[in-house]
């Protein structure tokens, strides 16, 4: 009768942790919250091969325009609170509307900002090509040594020095000296803490602006550097400039 009963009571408290962990991990879950991207040069948005007017006077029109982020996290006060998972990486192709529409999922649900990584970190770019977004038939990946490229901006401009008048950008590197990866921080409207709630989404906007590609920290001229593929000193501004590219536009809850 003891045996049977200790028995009892070893099932009941496995089982109720069982329970608890399941109750703890099926929470995280229900707080969502979807990044939507949209492309802008000239104050409108991005569309395939119409000129446009950089900040330094130059036109330029995009073919081609993808940039790698992950690793989102929701901060307050200046701090990181919450992760997503990590090493989640997202492919925005300007062109491909499914792509600029990520989401994922958190464990807690109050913030004032947002945060998230351009570029993929060192271990993924020595690992070789990878599955999902980090596949190579992407198109963003160079070799073992040199990893992915972060961000890729093709297209064309009169004052282009290449050969069809084409302006080709491959950022990546990250070696010490030429790491292409940043981190960005998105202070969000509104001045107030976001709280997510209970199975809805939380849906925040999110510019890039095409035009600081060009011209923010630094100002790079079309006419002086045409094309980079290669790590280094010049790409390590352009990804300078290109985490200056995103700020939010608007925050609201769907069902």
């Amino acid at each position: 009768m003891k045996i049977r009963f200790a028995a009892f009571l070893i099932i009941l408290i496995v089982t109720s942790t069982l329970s608890c962990r399941k109750e703890i991990s099926d929470e995280g879950s229900n707080y969502r919250i979807r990044l939507k991207f949209v492309p802008k040069a000239n104050g409108e948005n991005l569309v395939e091969g119409k000129p446009y007017l950089n900040p330094l006077g130059e036109d330029f029109s995009v073919t081609k325009f993808k940039i790698f982020i992950g690793n989102i996290t929701l901060i307050q006060d200046g701090a990181v609170k919450v992760a997503a998972k990590e090493n989640e990486y997202f492919l925005l192709d300007a062109f491909d509307p499914a792509s600029l529409s990520v989401e994922t999922a958190l464990s807690g649900n109050r913030f004032s900002d947002i945060g998230f990584q351009i570029g993929i970190d060192s271990i993924f770019n020595v690992s070789g090509a990878q599955t999902g977004a980090l596949d190579p038939t992407t198109g963003m990946f160079w070799t073992w040594s040199t990893g992915y490229i972060m961000a890729k901006l093709e297209g064309n401009s009169s004052f282009s020095t290449e050969t069809n008048q084409a302006i080709v950008y491959h950022i990546g590197g990250f070696k010490t000296g030429e790491n292409t990866i940043r981190e960005v921080v998105l202070q969000l409207p509104g001045q107030q803490d976001w709280i997510l709630e209970k199975n809805n989404v939380t849906e925040i906007t999110i510019e890039i602006n095409i035009d600081k590609w060009f011209s923010s920290l630094h100002n790079l001229f079309i006419a002086s550097a045409s094309a980079t593929m290669t790590p280094g000193e010049l790409s390590n501004k352009y990804a300078d400039n290109y985490a200056r590219m995103f700020a939010p536009l608007s925050i609201e809850r769907t069902p």
